[in-house]
Parts: structure tokens; C-alpha cells; sequence
């Protein structure tokens, strides 16, 4: 039996508490993380493309954590706000996820509502770093709801790693069709592609990074490999071109 209109809207308001719940534990969660912030810290200048310790509230205002060398048995080493900081593996999937989807989130808001702009955030550090993604990405999801809008879920897989027929990036040699190289642009994109409307799920042990389901039941990873940096993986879809075991490097 379907709900009443008073029990859907009490149904619908209990919804909104709980994000606007999550919304505020997400920001406690940043001020928590930035009390050790040092306002005589160095920054790259306002304006320049690395951005600074502030991100600018813009389109384009994502924290930018840069890649910067590989680590042996490890992580690597991201540039964020002009400093180097170590990173786990764990820790450099994290950032360019939330990146991705702070990003995709954001470009959708923007397009129903140009003039949009999500509230500045102070960070320091990865984890820093990665809060702020994630909290630009909470206020863009609350701004789309107002909007009465959708995340903006793309296609199925096959889409977006075969646009037009053409599997993306390039095959080195000695690799199958499966196992392709991108830019770092055109890695961006495809993870702005994928996260967004995605949930993580439980990922075996020994896994270096997290599994993401999409809406459609697709399941990809997203991991730190030792000789390719940050990797898309294929781990569920049932296309006979874009199937299990599918990846995707950087340059």
C-alpha cells in the first residue's frame, strides 16, 4: 500500500534533515580538520592555476592537488596549495574522486543556474584538500535538489570508455584492447563521467583504492598502481568490448 500525501511529505522532509544533517557534520568535519591551519604559511599567489590555500568558489575553484612523483610500495606525492605532501594510495583515489565529482556536480548546478557559486573553503593538506572537494560537491547536490534537478548521471560504460565507436586514449604495445592510456585531461573526464549518482561498495582486501556502482548495476575501481599512478578499473559490465577487467592509465 503507497503512502499517504501527509505521510509522503513527513517521508520528504525527513530526507531533507538528514542531508542537511550531513551537510553540517561534512563541514564540522573540515573546521575539525584546519584547526592546526598556519595563516603565515606560504601560498601560491591569488589568480595563479595552483590556486593557493583558498579555493575560489568558481566553476573551475576545486582544490587542485597535483601529481607529482610515484612512490615505491606506496603512494606518491601531490602539490597542493604550493607545498608537496605525501599520499597514500588510498588518500590519491580519494582526491581525484572527489575532485571529479565536486567538478561534475558543480558544471551541472552552473548550467541551470549560471551565477551559482559554492561557498569558498580553507583547507591545508590532503585530507584538507579532499574535504573541500567533497563539500563543494554536498553544496552542489543540495543546490540541484533545490533546483528540483538530477545529478547528471552519464550512459552506460561502453559510452563513455568507447565515444563514437573508438575506444579512448591509446594501446601500447605488448597490451590487449583492454588496457588503454589517456591523457591526464582525458582522465579527468572520464572520472567526471563515472562518479557521479555512483555509491562505493565493499572492494576485496588487498584492492589499492575503492569500488564505485553505478546506477545501472556497473561497477568500476578507481586504484594508485605502482607503474601507472591513479587506474580506472572495469569491475562489472557486461558489454562484450567494455567488459571485466577493462583499464585505464594516465600518461
Amino acid at each position: 500500500m503507497g503512502l499517504s500525501i501527509s505521510q509522503e511529505r513527513e517521508w520528504r522532509a525527513v530526507r531533507q534533515a538528514l542531508a542537511r544533517a550531513q551537510f553540517e557534520l561534512r563541514h564540522l568535519r573540515l573546521s575539525l580538520s584546519l584547526k592546526r591551519f598556519n595563516p603565515s604559511q606560504p601560498r601560491v599567489p591569488a589568480g595563479h592555476s595552483d590556486g593557493g590555500q583558498w579555493t575560489d568558489g568558481g566553476g573551475g575553484g576545486h582544490p587542485r592537488a597535483t601529481f607529482v612523483s610515484a612512490r615505491s610500495r606506496g603512494g606518491g606525492t601531490r602539490n597542493i596549495g604550493g607545498r608537496n605532501y605525501a599520499t597514500t594510495p588510498a588518500q590519491e583515489v580519494r582526491l581525484d574522486v572527489a575532485a571529479a565529482r565536486a567538478r561534475a556536480l558543480t558544471r551541472e548546478v552552473q548550467r541551470h543556474d549560471p551565477n551559482w557559486r559554492p561557498t569558498p573553503s580553507m583547507y591545508e593538506g590532503v585530507e584538507g584538500a579532499i574535504l573541500a572537494s567533497e563539500s563543494q560537491a554536498l553544496q552542489a547536490a543540495a543546490r540541484l535538489r533545490e533546483l528540483q534537478r538530477r545529478e547528471p548521471v552519464s550512459g552506460p560504460m561502453e559510452e563513455i570508455f568507447q565515444p563514437n565507436g573508438q575506444h579512448v586514449g591509446i594501446r601500447h604495445r605488448g597490451t590487449d584492447e583492454r588496457t588503454r592510456t589517456v591523457t591526464p585531461s582525458e582522465f579527468n573526464n572520464l572520472l567526471e563521467s563515472l562518479t557521479p549518482g555512483s555509491q562505493i561498495v565493499q572492494s576485496p582486501l588487498g584492492y589499492r583504492g575503492f569500488w564505485y556502482r553505478r546506477p545501472d548495476g556497473s561497477i568500476f575501481g578507481v586504484r594508485r598502481s605502482e607503474r601507472n599512478g591513479v587506474t580506472v578499473d572495469v569491475i562489472q559490465n557486461n558489454h562484450p568490448d567494455i567488459r571485466n577487467g577493462y583499464k585505464v592509465h594516465q600518461k
